[in-house]
């Protein structure tokens, strides 16, 4: 055998080594992408809900608070209680629905008049037993509404005494700083005898 031919057997034993080889080796396998798995909270998202929360807060008012909220959240959303917010008379634990009204009783000593607040499943949310009568009231006692200050209290006073007695609740906001929110905020909170 010449050297030509020892050439072409060489690279005919190279090529047949390099195709053994490259049968033999393991393939690699491609990996593949699992499908992403979305897994859903068994529990339904919280949403917003209208709440109207009044009496003995620091801001009341109309607030879109989560569903989950409790009474509890719902003052704190607020603003909080005013220092004569009475908290025992009312289910701090109570959860909220919405369209309800959450009204935060004042441990004022005044008119007793029973009024109870329920939510749409019919619990009692708040008891309010004690409304101020406007026409007898000091100021001391009208300060004691949410939002009525020294101030605004001497000129409720001072009103009644120019004008004579209130005839409806409503006229209250004839005083100068009484808009249609305060009054809002305190229509339920006060009476006219």
């Amino acid at each position: 055998m010449n050297n030509r031919e020892k050439y072409l057997v060489g690279i005919i034993i190279v090529l047949i080594g390099a195709l053994l080889f490259s049968l033999n080796r393991p393939v690699r396998e491609e990996k593949k992408e699992e499908p992403s798995i979305i897994i859903e909270d068994e529990e339904p998202k919280s949403f917003k809900i209208a709440v109207h929360i009044g009496g003995a807060v620091r801001n009341p008012g109309l607030y879109y608070i989560s569903s989950d909220s409790r009474v509890a959240d719902a003052i704190q959303v607020a603003g909080g209680p005013t220092s004569e917010a009475d908290l025992d008379a009312i289910n701090l634990a109570s959860k909220v629905t919405d369209g309800s009204k959450i009204l935060v009783p004042s441990k004022l000593k005044t008119l007793d008049t029973s009024s109870d607040i329920k939510d749409s499943q019919g619990e009692t949310l708040v008891t309010n037993s004690k409304k101020i009568n406007i026409n007898t009231a000091s100021t001391k006692e009208l300060e004691e509404l949410p939002g009525i200050g020294p101030a605004l209290a001497e000129r409720i006073v001072s009103y009644r005494e120019t004008n004579g007695p209130f005839k409806s609740i409503e006229e209250i906001k004839k005083v100068s700083g009484i808009g249609e929110k305060k009054f809002e905020a305190i229509k339920d909170l006060i009476v006219v005898e």
